[in-house]
């Protein structure tokens, strides 16, 4: 029975084995037909070939039970597996519905604070507001979500435009202005930018928190640097609350920089300076095609020896010097200490020579006519070699201080000195505000590149750069490359070089620079 049992399960589950199995037994039996015909009924020659018949008939009764055997034991694995989906199916729909709750509770918060609060991507684009910002605008609550800030506060958005590219490149920017209400009234708030995530060089965002000045104090100019005259920041045991000094700008906002800074912030800031307790750091930006510089090229990047000693994140002194207007003075400092470092070098390593330095520089330094003659004069000093300098400006500079950075290419350009306009494409997809820049580079905003794989939209955006770049004779970097499928697609693509923590971390020059 078991073995019938078997033979009807395999013509069950398996009809091409087993039509392939009865054509063999009719051969089989057909060409016994015939032997037995040709040998005269001969005894010997019928048992022999019964017995091939009957070892046939057992062969194909096994192949069956066999079948029914695995196909038992594939029935439970299945079952086994449909359990295991089933149980992980609860636990996503538990991990939602906690992410749910968690994110009703956010929002209630959000909702409850006093103060305007919104979250922008960086694109612009609104993606979370409270109730306080509500009250700021004359749009619907259902309708702001996924809208340009340009086009919710456009009276506004001029301001504000400035200060962006800092937040999202890692910096926690303050400033005072006034905001108009969708009644028509107007109210000084002082505005935070602060990055989001945190402690990273290039955000994915960033948050605007808004607290209303107290009456009577002085609005500032976006792009004007804080009174020095200003008080200090206030103790860290204090809540978080502003505190308005002299000059009535609001210096202090609870912060990871107001923690750095101690109780004398601009005082620390000069100490670094004068004792170089700057680090400089180096990341690796990887050629992709046939023209490599020769010598490897890298962005500098500025530590405070603080942070590094006490694990803070990366950047927590910029809004510092930005407050106090040591922006560019700190940028002397780099390109002096590039400089410096490098022939140093070349002194104990003859046969070394320097690679491409690229500079992040600040909007004070640029708008300044004496920074680019400090840099020509440095280069003259030091006979170090021009087209070996490499200054990065952002794409938010581009358009908010257009002429200034016509002047600055202007007067190093001739020397030898090469341009990249950074995060492009994070504003809008235009080369108009690149128009009459003489630049070398053109570096990919790192959310395009981060999202070709998932918006279609971006990567159309980054063939549409890579076409007018090879046109117009610019040489393409992108930014925040993370695996290989990255690198690869950007090698299909004819980006030129690429940067990012899968190609290389920061860390020390000495270390990244051999």
């Amino acid at each position: 029975m078991k073995i019938l049992y078997g033979l009807m399960a395999f013509i069950y589950r398996r009809p091409v084995q087993l039509v392939l199995s009865v054509l063999m037994t009719l051969v089989l039996g057909g060409m016994l037909i015939v032997t037995i015909q040709f040998t005269l009924f001969d005894l010997q020659w019928l048992t022999f070939l019964g017995g091939i018949l009957f070892a046939a008939i057992l062969s194909l009764a096994s192949q069956a039970s066999k079948s029914e055997w695995v196909v038992t034991r594939r029935t439970r694995q299945l079952e086994r597996t449909r359990e295991l989906l089933d149980l992980e199916k609860k636990r996503a729909q538990l991990a939602e519905n906690s992410l749910q709750v968690a994110d009703d509770r956010s929002r209630m918060i959000h909702d409850l604070l006093p103060n305007p609060l919104l979250y922008v991507d960086r694109d612009l684009r609104i993606r979370q507001h409270n109730r306080s910002f509500l009250k700021l605008t004359d749009w619907p609550a259902d309708r702001i979500d996924g809208q340009l800030l340009r086009d919710v506060a456009p009276r506004e958005y001029p301001m504000l435009l400035p200060r962006f590219h800092e937040t999202l490149a890692g910096s926690m920017v303050s400033y005072s202005m006034a905001w108009s209400a969708a009644d028509g009234s107007s109210a000084n708030y002082l505005v935070k930018q602060v990055p989001y995530p945190p402690g990273v060089q290039h955000a994915t965002g960033f948050y605007i928190l808004m607290l209303q000045e107290q009456a009577g104090a002085a609005v500032a100019s976006v792009a004007a640097p804080v009174a020095e005259a200003a008080a200090p920041a206030a103790p860290l045991s204090m809540p978080r609350a502003a505190i308005t000094g002299d000059s009535g700008e609001t210096l202090y906002l609870h912060s990871l920089s107001d923690q750095l800074a101690g109780d004398d912030p601009k005082a620390k800031l000069v100490r670094a300076l004068e004792r170089d307790d700057f680090l400089l750091f180096a990341q690796k930006i990887l050629p992709l095609r046939d023209y490599p510089f020769e010598h490897g090229c890298f962005e500098i990047l500025l530590r405070l020896r603080e942070e590094e000693d006490n694990l803070l994140p990366p950047g927590g002194f910029i809004p510092i010097a930005e407050r106090y207007g040591m922006t560019e003075e700190i940028d002397r400092w780099v390109v002096r200490n590039v400089i410096a470092w490098s022939i140093k070098r070349q002194q104990t390593d003859p046969d070394w020579v320097v690679p491409l330095f690229c500079i992040n520089l600040s909007e004070s330094a640029i708008s300044n006519p004496e920074f680019a003659r400090f840099v020509l004069a440095e280069l003259r000093r030091t006979k170090f070699a021009p087209n070996r300098l490499c200054f990065e400006v952002g794409e938010l500079e581009t358009i908010s201080n257009h002429k200034n950075i016509v002047r600055f290419i202007a007067a190093l350009k001739p020397a030898g000195c090469r341009f990249t306009a950074d995060a492009f494409g994070s504003v809008k997809l235009s080369f108009t505000h690149i128009h009459g820049l003489a630049l070398d580079f053109i570096k990919i905003d790192g959310v395009i590149i981060q999202n070709m794989f998932k918006t279609p939209a971006d990567l159309m955006k980054l063939r549409a750069i890579v076409g007018v770049c090879q046109k117009l004779g610019l040489r393409t970097i992108a930014e925040f490359v993370e695996d290989d499928r990255t690198l690869e697609k950007l090698r299909e693509l004819g980006i030129d070089y690429a940067q990012g923590f899968g190609i290389a971390r920061p860390g020390p020059i000495i270390d990244q620079i051999r």
